[in-house]
């Protein structure tokens, strides 16, 4: 049973007493405080004995304090029914290292709370992690792969795993040292390992793994390993010869064999490993032309990749890496990354007592879930509850422009594979969009307008197609309230995206016949930078459409295919189709007399390295 302050107890001890005693119910117990037999960290069994007073007791129990004067009042207790005899009750969230005095109490139905004599128990230091450092691989003059594994994590769960190292020989060998650089390691199970670069060349290095968490990093023993003494080849800096959405070409060339008599060189790359050897993957040059064309390029695609020659008294030598992106959408540059302060919840976040307030955070923590509610235009004040990992999102709506620039780079009106082959990717009848005989075009005079008419297919094979994805319903809404979740008056929640006043945010009717989706961009961004959320086109999510539940969670497709759609839409004339919490259905086999108002947003994965 956790640690618990029993106030409420106490006084259910007063209010029993107001009913009086029954014939056999006035003896008082003998309260005994016997010695704590285990002990942690952070945990400690506690323990006592009562002997008669049973008839009369309400509940025994311990209550301890880092005080010498404390009491069953003022003081943390851990409870257990009446009874006799010995009992024993585990406490937890104890300070390591820490000497704490302790008390057994039994509580009485009038009242009276009769204690034990007082003893002491000390919790023990918690266990950091037990780590071991392996011999270092993949030496050569200014680069080595580090090699380490965690032999027991101890107490707490091991957040991150690495190294630290130095050519320093006084040095502390620990993170955040003068003079020490570290790197995270990566690897399955216990093993995890390093590729480290840009080191001194023949110089010997001293290092340590390292296995952290929320209490310190546990180090394992120092070793050392030395970079070769030689001069490697030197390179000339990768040149991108060709960038497109399918493909990628690049050259190098050897300015410097430094006295090295070269067999061989070419490039080798990886995808994931940031210092890549000829192991991850290489290419041989056959003749002068050091070039490579990579043959799964694809958009948004990241490449590591550097130039390496093979030699008769040196080995092999490798060059400076070099990142490399695939050309994709980027959102011209403006992609939000978003990092959630979990848990966090979505839908409506008001007082529905009082629906024209504005949301306040707390109030999601009120009440009972019903997984029976949907959260709709109507403000149904039942919240979610989700946990969302970083993600990225769009600044702008998808526009006609990019979309434009993906048909003509896809090819193709229909989806060409997958499980949604054969299906369109546009409404024809509510675009804007044409195909001229050769390309899709638009007039330039919607060129950065929201895409709208385009299907739900369409929408997700975009997303795809450079490499990233339709947000999802709790990604959207996170974005929508500028992942804001706060009751602190200077970091207010607004009931739009962005502020109170929907005309600062949202292109809306409010009286004014809108044909059509306006330029994006025109009006306020909200905290994150983001435009248009409360209102231009509404936007599609990969979310089916379905009832919240306590906990949110991902919907299977309906009957009806449909999904749920966010924000506002710019025909629109009632605010209260452009709060945050706004949501709807969305059919996505038929278009309906609003899909010239339905657009999208892009997201994907966050990319660390930008």
């Amino acid at each position: 049973m956790k640690t618990r302050y029993l106030i409420l107890l106490f006084c259910a001890a007063l209010l029993a007493a107001c009913k009086g005693y029954g014939p056999g119910e006035t003896e008082l117990p003998k309260v005994e405080t016997l010695p704590v037999e285990i002990a942690g960290s952070s945990t400690a069994v506690l323990r006592g004995s009562t002997t008669g007073g049973t008839a009369s007791m309400l509940c025994r129990g311990v209550c301890f304090s880092s005080n010498e004067v404390f009491s069953f009042k003022d003081s943390p207790c851990v409870s257990t029914d009446a009874g006799e005899g010995v009992f024993a009750i585990k406490t937890y969230e104890l300070i390591p290292m820490h000497r704490y005095n302790m008390k057994a109490f039994a509580v009485m139905k009038d009242g009276t709370i009769v204690y034990g004599e007082e003893m002491s128990f000390s919790t023990t230091d918690f266990a950091l992690p037990t780590v071991a450092i392996g011999a270092a691989t993949d030496i050569y003059a200014t680069e080595a792969t580090l090699n380490g594994s965690v032999i027991d994590e101890g107490d707490y769960p091991v957040t991150s795993r690495g190294f630290v190292y130095t050519s320093s020989t006084t040095a502390i060998l620990e993170i955040g040292q003068e003079g020490v650089r570290s790197a995270i390691g990566k690897g399955s199970g216990a093993d995890f390992s390093s590729s480290v670069g840009d080191l001194e060349i023949g110089t010997t290095y001293r290092m340590r793994a390292y296995a952290m968490t929320e209490n310190g990093a546990g180090y394992s023993e120092e070793s050392t390993f030395a970079t070769l003494d030689i001069k490697p080849v030197e390179f000339a800096d990768i040149e991108v010869l060709e960038n497109t959405y399918s493909s990628l070409v690049i050259k190098s060339a050897i300015t410097d064999p430094k006295g090295n008599t070269i067999t061989a060189y070419g490039f080798c790359w990886s995808s994931t490993v940031k210092f890549p050897t000829q192991k991850n993957g290489s290419y041989q040059a056959l003749d002068e032309r050091f070039t490579l064309s990579f043959e799964d390029a694809r958009p948004g695609k990241v490449y590591y990749v550097r130039p390496y020659a093979e030699t008769e008294n040196a080995g092999v030598n490798y060059g400076s890496v070099t990142r490399l992106k695939v050309v994709t959408y980027d959102c011209d540059g403006g992609m939000i990354k978003v990092v959630p302060n979990n848990p966090v919840f979505i839908g409506w976040l008001g007082d529905y007592e009082q629906p024209g307030m504005p949301a306040k955070y707390s109030q999601a923590h009120d009440g009972v879930f019903s997984i029976n509610q949907s959260v709709g235009r109507s403000g149904t004040p039942t919240p979610s509850e989700a946990t969302v990992q970083p993600y990225c999102i769009a600044k702008y709506e998808v526009t006609n422009r990019w979309f434009c620039e993906f048909m003509n780079a896809y090819g193709s009106a229909i989806v060409k594979d997958g499980s949604w082959q054969g299906e369109n990717l546009l409404f024809d009848a509510y675009t804007d969009i044409r195909f001229d005989g050769s390309r899709w075009t638009v007039d330039e005079e919607y060129l950065d307008c929201p895409v709208v008419g385009v299907t739900w297919y369409g929408a997700t094979t975009f997303c795809t197609f450079f490499g990233g994805y339709l947000p999802s319903e709790a990604q959207w809404e996170i974005a929508a309230r500028g992942n804001v979740y706060s009751d602190d008056p200077a970091v207010p929640m607004y009931t739009y995206s962005g502020s109170n006043d929907l005309n600062d945010v949202a292109i809306w009717a409010n009286g004014i016949n809108r044909p059509r989706c306006e330029t994006v961009g025109q009006k306020m961004p909200n905290q994150l930078g983001i435009y248009d959320m409360s209102g231009n086109a509404q936007e599609m999510t990969s979310s089916w459409w379905g009832n919240y539940y306590a906990v949110y969670k991902e919907n299977p497709m309906n009957a009806n295919k449909q999904i749920v759609i966010r924000g506002g839409r710019a025909q629109r004339g009632i605010a209260s189709a452009f709060q945050n919490n706004t949501r709807d259905a969305y059919a996505i086999t038929a278009p309906v007399a609003y899909s010239n108002y339905i657009g999208f947003r892009f997201a994907c994965n966050p990319d660390d390295e930008e």
